[in-house]
């Protein structure tokens, strides 16, 4: 896809606004605040609603450090003054600390008196003076992580330890205090106030900056929490992680009788229905907008301490997203652009793809994105290809920018929406319907696309209808652009494409069966990968539908389980489903 002139435009612009906020919330944030407050103690009790994974502690014990990527074995030096090359992602998880809740999961003085020469050695190789170490986001998790860790750490340590873990606090906190407003993504500044909180009310001696703290985390609340719930960003994790740590502060603060602002409660209240739109009914996220781990246990972690139980939405206009459910199938489909440059640097171009899961098992996912955060597998998998949706002549939905100083100003390639999507969710007795539309193809085709999904009742039955429409700016004498309908299959689903090639019959790890058949184009199975959860990437398979935008009209495929015994009353009567003609028999 070329770049337009509205494109560069838009682009400039964007650009130009990130730089004059940037500049106002690094002077703003300069304002000397609370510099005679010092960290004496531990304050309130901030649990863990997730906790580590005890079998890395062994590993790291012997010096094993896997994170981020890549695995560093330690011979006698200390991890923290290597100076072989490393990943970036490495070394920001290097000193984010995360590795401390290993320890403590796994318990015991051996792991405790392990932990403690860890901060030690951080504090004795000054690595608090590497850039990696001060950058924003890592600064914020590692202020989080100290403190959900104290309890473990300072159990029987000697008061020197203390002493110096509480110093070392203190100025953490203070640097978070000075420049977490000039940290650049809106999640990054969120967690930076989310860590001051943390500071101020986890340690006693901060109580100066505890107002501070709260009007900072309510007003970037404020701003990038969505009407709906959503993060501006449009990214599940995001919500996930933000809540993980959100609830346990509002939950000490009320046990403590500190009243909690309205603003916070409110968006708490907001995020989690939309965490529980977003997750499968396998428990898990969905795999949109930049997810890389779908944590189920931190997701159940969170909707556990939930005591309002709010209902999801079926349609999630703010946040762009739309959910059918029903029996033990959820569909969950994009109907929103790309959040725009400097919201978030993991946009992807999946307007109008879904997911699809049957109970425990995914049979439809998208391609999902790598924990690691490999530069060249984000890029390939914010495309609209790694997603199951409509692609013409492998073109991506919005416009991908990627240069030097694109990367310096907006931390990855730009992407740039185009077009319009609209999209509206009926129900009714038969069961559920979205119907959606974008343009995003408009200037480059002349053809908006549209695509109608219905879930039956009893969640068994569900058929899509894709068409392709002329808009004014078609030119009838333009050769018409090839289309791929993609529909990406987990790894654990087992495909085989049926001899007369027009269906396909897929079987789930628990050995329920369900078939994909259709019509207006060639079928066939192509290799994929899935990336979330996975250190590497897992093979899997996609079924891709091809052939000519318009020839014909209207495209229609369908999923339908297949039951050993059905009765007939549980069947939709003929005239029960709206009419999409394909038979998914």
């Amino acid at each position: 896809m070329t770049f337009a002139a509205a494109d560069l435009t838009s682009l400039a612009s964007m650009t130009s606004r990130q730089l004059v906020d940037r500049g106002m919330r690094m002077v703003s944030s300069r304002v000397p605040s609370v510099h005679m407050a010092k960290a004496t103690g531990l304050g309130l009790v901030l649990p863990v609603l997730s906790g580590g994974d005890a079998s890395n502690a062994p590993d790291l014990y012997r010096g094993i450090f896997e994170m981020g990527g890549c695995r560093v074995i330690l011979r006698g030096a200390s991890v923290y003054s290597l100076h072989d090359p490393r990943p970036g992602a490495f070394d920001d998880a290097l000193h984010s600390f995360h590795y401390l809740h290993d320890l403590r999961t796994a318990d015991g003085q051996l792991y405790r008196a392990f932990a403690r020469g860890l901060v030690t050695e951080w504090q004795e190789e000054r690595a608090y003076k590497l850039a990696s170490a001060r950058n924003g986001g890592t600064l914020a998790a590692r202020v989080i992580n100290w403190i959900q860790c104290a309890p473990f750490l300072l159990n029987g340590a000697s008061r020197s330890f203390e002493a110096q873990f509480f110093a070392s606090l203190t100025s953490q906190v203070r640097l978070l205090m000075r420049h977490g407003q000039s940290v650049q993504l809106p999640a990054g500044r969120l967690m930076s106030a989310i860590a001051m909180a943390y500071g101020s009310f986890g340690t006693t001696g901060m109580e100066a900056a505890q107002k501070t703290a709260l009007q900072r985390l309510a007003s970037e609340l404020d701003q990038q929490i969505l009407a709906d719930g959503g993060h501006v960003s449009r990214n599940g994790e995001v919500l996930c992680d933000l809540l993980a740590l959100l609830l346990p502060l509002r939950s000490a603060m009320q046990a403590a009788y500190i009243e909690v602002p309205h603003t916070i409660s409110a968006a708490i209240e907001r995020m989690i229905p939309m965490l529980r739109f977003l997750r499968h009914a396998d428990g898990r996220l969905a795999a949109f907008q930049g997810v890389a781990r779908t944590h189920r246990g931190r997701v159940k972690a969170i909707l556990d301490a939930d005591t309002i139980g709010g209902r999801p939405l079926v349609h999630a206009q703010q946040s762009g997203f739309a959910r059918l459910a029903h029996g033990n199938t959820t569909l969950i489909i994009d109907t929103g652009q790309p959040a725009l440059p400097g919201h978030t640097d993991l946009a992807a171009a999946s307007t109008l793809a879904f997911e699809l899961c049957d109970g425990g098992n995914r049979i439809v996912v998208n391609c999902g994105n790598r924990p690691m955060r490999d530069a060249q597998w984000q890029l390939a998998a914010r495309q609209t290809s790694a997603h199951s949706t409509i692609c013409l002549d492998g073109a991506d939905t919005s416009a991908v920018i990627d240069s030097s100083l694109v990367r310096r100003i907006f931390s990855n390639a730009a992407l740039l929406p185009r077009g319009t999507v609209e999209a509206d969710v009926s129900t009714d007795e038969p069961g559920s319907m979205v119907n959606a539309q974008h343009t995003c193809y408009e200037r480059d085709f002349g053809l908006a696309v549209q695509r109608r999904i219905f879930m039956c009742s009893d969640g068994a039955d569900v058929r899509g209808e894709d068409n392709f429409v002329e808009t004014g700016n078609f030119d009838p004498d333009n050769a018409r652009p090839e289309f791929n309908i993609r529909f990406h299959l987990h790894p654990a689903v087992k495909a085989n494409l049926s001899r007369d090639g027009a269906s396909v019959m897929l079987v789930l790890p628990n050995k329920t069966g369900w078939k994909f058949s259709a019509r207006g184009g060639r079928l066939a199975l192509e290799p994929s990968i899935y990336l979330p959860d996975m250190r590497n990437p897992r093979p899997s398979e996609q079924i891709v539908i091809s052939g000519i935008a318009g020839r014909p009209g209207r495209l229609q495929w369908a999923f339908k389980r297949i039951h050993k015994t059905v009765s007939k009353t549980s069947r939709p009567q003929p005239g029960d489903t709206p009419e999409l003609p394909l038979d998914a028999g």
